[in-house]
């Protein structure tokens, strides 16, 4: 597989990651973000004992930068608004996996309960529901985030994964036609090992999308199904289209139709 890098947009933070699950070696599935079915924050995912466990350890470990409220200071917050939107449309192990990287100086510190345990109390003081059963490792990739208004369309300025057609716009820029709905992604680059299985397999749909700041030209993947990865730009005007101001085109087939 062939790949273009894109440049980055600096003043987003590259912390969102592809989260797919495989089912099967031949037949696997990329579950939609759409997919209201699927386990969600707001089943009753941790116990009330766990999060106080965590409240324990969030406020010996985290409340420094995130606050003793999880309001944010030094970090981000981890309550409200800004922890849907940051990780709204991803599953839980997309947290659990980047706060495996904390505390700073001392990644990876905890005990993965324990990390588990801070998850659990993020997710109480974000008002979702108290189950019986205790977050695991196990159920975390499976665990949906969204907010109370229901699984909203992939935010902007996030960044995503889209396959489609890679074609000319009619200002000689590059757009991608045919193409699926944006899912969120925390890895930039072009997809690899079991990913690159479910992009491959993921249908192509009627979306279009202007892609910005691509670089190196992509001129020799004309005509090809593509995957694109980046950061979305929704617009509001009824005639325009959704951008992507681009990290990677990949090449996923030498014809569209592939």
């Amino acid at each position: 597989m062939t790949t273009m890098a894109g440049k980055y947009v600096q003043s987003v933070k590259l912390f969102t990651i592809l989260v797919a699950a495989l089912a099967g070696v031949t037949g696997a599935i990329l579950v939609a973000q759409e997919d209201n079915t699927e386990p969600s924050v707001w089943d009753g995912v941790y116990s009330s004992d766990q999060a106080d466990r965590g409240q324990k350890v969030y406020e010996a470990t985290c409340a420094r930068c995130h606050g003793a409220d999880l309001t944010g200071g030094r970090a981000r917050p981890l309550v409200g608004e800004s922890f849907v939107r940051d990780w709204g449309g991803l599953t839980l192990d997309s947290v659990l996996t980047r706060a495996k990287t904390m505390p700073p100086g001392a990644a990876g510190s905890l005990a993965e309960e324990r990390y588990l345990d801070i998850l659990a109390y993020v997710l109480s003081k974000n008002d979702f529901p108290i189950g019986t059963g205790d977050l695991t490792a196990t159920t975390a990739p499976d665990i949906l985030i969204y907010g109370s208004d229901g699984p909203d369309a992939v935010p902007n300025f996030a960044m995503v994964q889209v396959v489609g057609c890679l074609a000319t716009g009619s200002d000689s820029d590059w757009v991608v036609t045919d193409g699926s709905e944006p899912i969120r992604t925390r890895e930039p680059a072009a997809s690899e090992g079991d990913a690159l299985l479910l992009t491959q397999a993921m249908p192509l749909g009627d979306k279009e999308f202007e892609l910005m700041y691509v670089f190196p030209d992509p001129a020799a993947y004309e005509g090809h199904r593509v995957e694109a990865k980046g950061f979305l730009i929704r617009r509001d005007g009824p005639d325009e289209t959704d951008a992507i101001n681009v990290t990677t085109v990949a090449s996923l087939a030498p014809a569209c139709s592939q």
